[in-house]
């Protein structure tokens, strides 16, 4: 009678400690883009259940639970990378919208979403599944989208021309301080002068390097944008604040500090490698 009594106990105590150890590392939801830029990863968490009526066995139950909470999980990514800004206030939808291979790149990186942590409470039946989307790098968002986007974010405002006789500059990369202002990250975050001339277009980065890191980095302190820069083979970053934010995404610096970039990037060829970094609040 007794060993009966006890097996109960045993299992609570089993169940319980299982629940625990699942729970360990649970990852942080990253669902704002801006943030998403900053982190790296968009990472969201979709739940799921299966009913118990439905006279599932105990490991079915399980398997339709996660896979539930797998396609919530795909179905807000979507929606998030949906929501990321392309320039302005243009989002990836608005733009897929004239452009149907956008919209089949979206698909495809929701379909290449990694799932990073399964969570099942076998008691409730409920299940959580967190997935993960890379920004940059293999399949990432902007390598992705950037490939459609580029050729007609190519176009646009004029191209700066320093002045003639302009000494040669002797920076090798850029830090643009945005701190204070009502800067976004963006697909195309561009560096422009008062005149509208663009000093920096990440759609005419390589297409390599926007699909390896992206059109920028983007961090909170300048010690930090050095080392990224650092990290990446820029040892003399010139540091820029914003005179002012145009339309949210593009960022107007002063003609002086267009001459001291344009003059460097000709020796030192930074913009191509987008070694800019964006200092954000």
């Amino acid at each position: 009678m007794r060993s009966i009594l006890l097996f109960p106990l045993f299992f609570v105590l089993f169940v319980t400690a299982a629940l625990a150890a699942t729970g360990d590392n649970i990852p942080v939801p990253v669902t704002d883009p801006s943030e998403a830029f900053v982190s790296g990863a968009i990472i969201v968490r979709g739940e799921g259940v299966a009913g118990a009526d439905m006279g599932y066995s105990p490991p079915q139950m399980r398997l339709m639970a996660l896979r539930a909470a797998k396609v919530d999980a795909l179905r807000e990514a979507a929606g998030i990378i949906n929501g990321v800004l392309v320039s302005g206030e243009t989002t990836v939808v608005n733009a897929s919208a004239r452009s149907g291979r956008l919209s089949a790149s979206v698909d495809g990186i929701v379909r290449g979403a990694r799932v990073v942590k399964e969570v099942y409470d076998p008691i409730s039946g409920e299940a959580s599944v967190y997935v993960s989307v890379p920004m940059t790098g293999d399949g990432g968002v902007v390598g992705e989208l950037m490939q459609h986007l580029a050729p007609m974010y190519k176009r646009g405002y004029p191209a700066f021309q320093p002045l003639a006789g302009a000494a040669a500059g002797t920076y090798d990369g850029l830090i643009v301080d945005v701190r204070s202002t009502p800067f976004k990250p963006a697909l195309v975050n561009r560096v422009v002068t008062g005149a509208g001339e663009i000093v920096y277009n990440p759609a005419s980065a390589s297409q390599e390097v926007l699909a390896d890191r992206g059109g920028a980095g983007y961090t909170n302190d300048i010690g930090k944008a050095a080392a990224l820069l650092k990290e990446r083979g820029s040892t003399n970053p010139l540091v820029v604040r914003a005179a002012s934010v145009i339309n949210f995404t593009d960022v107007e610096i002063t003609a002086e500090e267009a001459g001291a970039v344009a003059m460097s990037d000709r020796t030192a060829n930074f913009l191509e490698n987008a070694l800019v970094v964006f200092v954000l609040q």
